[in-house]
C-alpha cells in the first residue's frame, strides 16, 4: 500500500480492526516493525495511548476507541474525495467491490459483468458470492446485493427488481411422486430448504388474498442457492426458488411448478425484492454504473 499522508491512520485502523500488528502488516504489505513505528508515531502526535498490547491480544484503550471512529471516517472521506476526483478526471475507473447471492453468479450476473467490462475497461471488479447477509462496511464493499426483504438498519438501500418465489420440482420427481396442487399435499413430499441467510421454519403460500402457513420439515437443507437449484434439477425434491432463477428452467422443461396456483410470500403476504445496501449516499460512479447495468439486465430478462 502506498504510504501517503494518511499512512499512520491507515495502520492504526488496520491494527484496531484485526486486533493484531502482524495481521495488519500482512494486509498493508508492510513489516510488523514499520506498523509498530507508525502506531507509536501517531500516539506521540495525539498525546495518548491508543492501543493496549499483550502477548495474546491488541485492544483499543477508551481514548483509542474514540479516536478509531474518527480516523476511520477520515479515511473514508479521503477515499471518497479521491474517487470523486477520478470520476471527474477520467470517468468510471478504479476498483469495484461488492457481494451478491451465490445463484446470481451463475444466472444473471455473468451477462451483466461481460457488458460492464466492455463499457468500463478501467474498472477492476472484486465479487464476494455468498448467501449470508454481508455488512458492506465491515467487508470494505461498495455495496452488497441481497434478496428477500430489506432489513431495518443504518444502511441505505436501492431496489433492483421485485420477484416472486415459486415452488418447483423436476419433471422426473413429479412423474414418480405426483404433482401437489394444494399446500396440504406437500407434507407427503420430500422438501428441500435453502438455509442462507437464515433458516425458515414455515413457508407462507399465497393464493389471491388467502395465505396458508406450512410448517416445513426439510429432508435436505443446503446453504447455497446454486446447490439448491442443482438438487431440484436432479429430482431430489421440491424447493422454493426465486422466479428469476426458476423461470428459465421452467421454459426449457427442466422444472415444473408445484402448487402452481400459489406463490411463497412473507407472513404478511408481501413479495420479496432483490436490493442493494450501502453505507454512503455518495456512491462512486463505477458502483452506480454497475447497479444500473444490473437493473437493465433484470428488466430485459423479465420482458
Amino acid at each position: 500500500m502506498e504510504r501517503g499522508a494518511l499512512w499512520e491512520y491507515q495502520v492504526f485502523c488496520a491494527v484496531a480492526e484485526r486486533q493484531s500488528f502482524v495481521l495488519a502488516a500482512r494486509a498493508l504489505g508492510a513489516s510488523p516493525s514499520a506498523v509498530t513505528r507508525a502506531v507509536q508515531s501517531l500516539e506521540r502526535q495525539v498525546g495518548a495511548q491508543l492501543l493496549l498490547r499483550s502477548k495474546s491480544s491488541v485492544v483499543l484503550t477508551p481514548q483509542g476507541e474514540s479516536y478509531f471512529h474518527s480516523a476511520r471516517e477520515l479515511l473514508r472521506l479521503e477515499e471518497q474525495a479521491r474517487e470523486d476526483l477520478q470520476d471527474v478526471q477520467g470517468g468510471t475507473q478504479g476498483r469495484l467491490r461488492f457481494s451478491a447471492p451465490d445463484l446470481l453468479g451463475v444466472s444473471l450476473l455473468p451477462a451483466v459483468l461481460r457488458r460492464y467490462a466492455d463499457e468500463h475497461p478501467g474498472v477492476s471488479i472484486d465479487i464476494l458470492y455468498t448467501d449470508k447477509w454481508v455488512d458492506p462496511i465491515a467487508e470494505g464493499l461498495d455495496f452488497a446485493i441481497r434478496g428477500g426483504f430489506p432489513a431495518s438498519s443504518d444502511l441505505l438501500g436501492a431496489r433492483l427488481w421485485p420477484y416472486e418465489r415459486l415452488l418447483c420440482a423436476s419433471p422426473g420427481y413429479v412423474q414418480r411422486m405426483g404433482l401437489p396442487r394444494e399446500p396440504v399435499e406437500l407434507t407427503a413430499h420430500r422438501l428441500l430448504m435453502h438455509t442462507g441467510p437464515r433458516v425458515l421454519k414455515d413457508w407462507h403460500l399465497r393464493q389471491d388474498q388467502r395465505i396458508v402457513r406450512l410448517h416445513v420439515k426439510p429432508a435436505v437443507r443446503v446453504s447455497s442457492g446454486s446447490g439448491l437449484m442443482a438438487m431440484v434439477l436432479q429430482g431430489m425434491g421440491i424447493a422454493r426458488l426465486a422466479d428469476w432463477a426458476a423461470q428459465p428452467e421452467i421454459a426449457r422443461g427442466a422444472l415444473v411448478r408445484v402448487c402452481p396456483g400459489y406463490t411463497v410470500t412473507s407472513a404478511q403476504g408481501a413479495a420479496p425484492q432483490v436490493h442493494a445496501v450501502y453505507a454512503s449516499r455518495s456512491l462512486p460512479a463505477r458502483a452506480r454504473a454497475m447497479l444500473t447495468a444490473i437493473r437493465q439486465c433484470a428488466g430485459e430478462q423479465a420482458s
